[in-house]
């Protein structure tokens, strides 16, 4: 997605330092100040041995795990603001406190670090998203369409990096889209592909192109968050509380599926006067 004008990466540490430099009374701009990593190294003793060029510091290297993640987590976070292209590894290390080296020892390509970093992302996702088929077990087609749109809605609500870095990566289409509809978002489509014709199926909802429904439920389910400050700065409501994404997930539902529902036979509720579907997850 491409990033607002006022927006920019984090620069580097020589950067930061030639600021300072340029403005000895001690005034930073704010883009100075958000640039400012979290971090301060300490500096190398003059006696201290130096590392070959390229190879990590003991200290980096003794605690793999963490490194790593530190590494994944700051590459999240850069991906979905500012895109794939525009980062570097660079100010990932920077981001993560640590050396760019480190990315190479880890990862090897930032390619590399990219799919997993998605990896991380969508196991994570995986844990948000509460609708397993134990889950869904007793419940009307419908019912099972509904609840997954809600826990759609729940999912990209507390983790919005995952739309964010699906809408840069589908308007820039890389070769990176491929790569996440091959592994994650297939399968995730196919789960509302199915539940969809189980829901015409069964006669509550009348037929139309299955990619059709699947397109208009998940897009207004996931793109929603991906423009959410839209809505915060036009009607000051902020969509990563918790009282407006039930509000949202509530009138979405409404939204969609009545205007889905098959006519109720002659004498029957109306779709608006019909109980809630049932939500046991």
């Amino acid at each position: 997605m491409a990033r607002r004008a006022s927006e920019a990466p984090p620069v580097s540490g020589r950067r930061n330092a030639a600021t300072a430099a340029q403005n000895p009374a001690g005034k930073r701009s704010a883009a100075g100040a958000a640039n400012d990593v979290a971090t301060t190294r300490s500096p190398k003793s003059a006696d201290a041995p130096k590392r070959p060029p390229g190879r990590p510091r003991n200290s980096e290297r003794d605690r793999p795990d963490q490194t790593r993640d530190q590494l994944l987590d700051a590459s999240i976070t850069l991906f979905a603001r500012y895109g794939f292209d525009t980062v570097t590894t660079g100010q990932i290390a920077e981001a993560a406190g640590l050396t760019q080296s480190m990315v190479h020892y880890h990862f090897g390509t930032k390619t590399k670090l990219w799919e997993e970093a998605m990896r991380r992302l969508m196991r994570r996702r995986g844990r948000l998203f509460r609708a397993t088929p134990a889950d869904l077990a007793g419940l009307d087609p419908l019912g099972k369409l509904k609840v997954l749109t809600r826990r759609l809605i729940e999912a990209n609500a507390a983790n919005p990096d995952h739309v964010r870095i699906v809408v840069y990566e589908a308007t820039t289409r890389s070769p990176r889209l491929k790569w996440l509809i091959d592994n994650f978002l297939a399968p995730g489509f196919g789960v509302f592909d199915q539940a969809v014709r189980e829901a015409m199926d069964s006669g509550a909802m009348r037929r139309a192109p299955v990619h059709d429904i699947t397109n208009a439920v998940t897009s207004a389910a996931s793109l929603s968050f991906a423009l959410h400050t839209i809505v915060k700065d036009m009607y000051g409501v902020d969509l990563g509380q918790q009282r407006a994404v039930a509000s949202f997930s509530d009138t979405l539902i409404d939204i969609l599926f009545d205007g889905l529902l098959a006519a109720p036979a002659q004498g029957s509720a109306s779709p608006r006067q019909r109980a809630p579907e049932t939500d046991t997850v």
